[in-house]
């Protein structure tokens, strides 16, 4: 009697422990990433598409790709816990999701320290608090490591995400907060938004003294950089500091960025 007068109290005042998901549904690559780096991927029951899905996903369910996720699909796979990206999702879809009583838990990582912080809640959430601990620990520990002491005599550095149009990371991107880390200074830092457009004469009167053209697969890189060999006054040309870096070793805000972090440390420095 006195266990069932407990449990009717707990109910009422909604203090009973929240049961940990046993159906996933990542919405977003990092969000996978993320559940596999935290030994919870055999939960998955489905996984955003974006045609570079780790082995061992290979057979699980795909609820859309980024401009194709379906509602429908997803409930299909009767998930318990839905991981959403802020950003990449369409809030409606979200919204519909929760009206039908599917929890919906939504993650944008922005900064680094970010990136640390989500590993955190994501241990809680999905009932492994202990491996997100150490990750998280190994992450911080890192980041120190790389972590430039302060100096007067920071390089100017252009970000360059796209070309014709130009596209750059502003100053609230990750990539923008990872070369600050190394100790260089976003050109772009002021501009609004995560992905701005600029004009080429923007880039030359900024007059950076280091370009870093991120690639991903298919792009070849060293032709945006062969455009501004065109411009011997820029400083970036003079000192011969164009870069190529591979953008996927930087896209997915996980404690895995660290390598691509690294690399970037290493072609300001």
């Amino acid at each position: 009697m006195r266990q069932l007068l407990a449990l009717l109290l707990a109910l009422s005042l909604n203090l009973l422990p929240v049961q940990a998901a046993e159906r996933i549904v990542s919405l977003a690559p990092f969000l996978t990433d993320m559940t596999l780096q935290l030994g919870a991927g055999a939960r998955l029951v489905g996984v955003l598409d974006d045609g570079q899905l780790p082995p061992e996903l290979s057979e699980l369910p795909a609820v859309g790709s980024y401009q194709t996720l379906s509602a429908e699909r997803i409930v299909s796979v009767r998930p318990d816990l839905v991981l959403a990206w802020t950003s990449g999702n369409p809030p409606e879809l979200l919204k519909r999701l929760r009206g039908w009583g599917i929890r919906v838990e939504q993650f944008d990582p922005q900064r680094l320290d970010d990136i640390a912080s989500m590993t955190l809640q994501l241990g809680e959430l999905l009932d492994q608090p202990a491996e997100a601990q150490a990750l998280e620990a190994d992450f911080r520990a890192q980041l120190e490591q790389l972590r430039a002491p302060p100096s007067l005599t920071r390089p100017k550095v252009f970000l360059q995400l796209w070309d014709n149009p130009l596209y750059t990371a502003a100053g609230d991107q990750l990539l923008s907060d990872a070369l600050s880390l190394c100790g260089a200074d976003n050109v772009f830092a002021d501009l609004a938004g995560l992905a701005p457009q600029v004009g080429r004469e923007g880039v030359l009167a900024a007059n950076p003294e280091i370009i870093i053209a991120l690639a991903d697969q298919g792009v070849t890189a060293e032709a945006w950089l062969d455009d501004w060999r065109r411009f011997p006054k820029l400083a970036a040309v003079q000192h011969n500091r164009l870069h190529v870096l591979d953008s996927d070793l930087l896209v997915r805000p996980t404690p895995a960025i660290i390598g691509g972090v690294e690399q970037l440390c290493g072609l300001v420095r």
